[in-house]
């Protein structure tokens, strides 16, 4: 990145930030999590509910919100789960926060961070993080108003340019984590896709529905 394309973003962040803290949040929203989940099918594809997972206190207390669905999917052909994740912030910019912050505060260490095409239509921060023996591979994005972006900072912006316009539709962080056997991140990867390339198309519909649904 040159010079004045590092200065322009320093001055568009200090900004963000600015405005972000001068502009109150939203009122509290029906919580999203519960209502959504209800409308997410058990059969992905080739992915079936093996389980649903609690969400833990220090969860909620390190994000700031109840409002989270987790579930795990396992695909009937091979042995692989998936747990598929969903975070709403109804529009409370603060309790959005990136998977790092959540892990880490458990206890993970992040090996490696990058990006990933998760399918045509969208990318995905790819984390690899460890804890003892428990290996993750966890994929992850923001999804809002129909736009998806991988870029915490870009889906803040995004947050804080809809309350200046007086929109508060919720967003959703979206998180697909899977173990890594035998070391393979390569395997766990394909997972993760094969999961997004199945299930995806369902979500967004699913999601872009979420605010007109009773």
């Amino acid at each position: 990145m040159n010079k004045a394309r590092l200065v322009a973003s320093v001055v568009l962040l200090a900004v963000t930030l600015v405005v972000n803290a001068s502009i109150p949040e939203p009122g509290d929203h029906e919580p999203q999590g519960e209502r959504v989940g209800k409308r997410i099918p058990t059969v992905l594809g080739s992915w079936t509910l093996a389980r649903e997972l609690p969400v833990g206190q220090d969860e909620k207390r390190i994000l700031g919100t109840d409002d989270i669905f987790h579930r795990i999917y396992r695909n009937t052909g091979n042995a692989g789960e998936v747990a598929l994740s969903l975070v709403f912030s109804s529009g409370h910019r603060h309790s959005m926060h990136p998977p790092e912050v959540c892990y880490q505060a458990g206890g993970y260490t992040l090996v490696s961070r990058g990006m990933v095409d998760i399918d045509p239509d969208g990318r995905a921060t790819v984390l690899r993080l460890t804890r003892d023996a428990d290996n993750q591979l966890v994929n992850y994005w923001f999804f809002s108003e129909g736009k998806e972006t991988p870029n915490y900072i870009r889906h803040q912006i995004h947050l804080v340019i809809n309350q200046v316009l007086f929109s508060t539709q919720p967003s959703v962080l979206i998180r697909l984590s899977t173990q890594i056997d035998n070391g393979s991140v390569e395997a766990a990867q394909r997972r993760l896709s094969d999961f997004a390339r199945e299930a995806l198309p369902i979500l967004r519909e699913k999601l872009s529905l979420a605010a007109g649904v009773s």
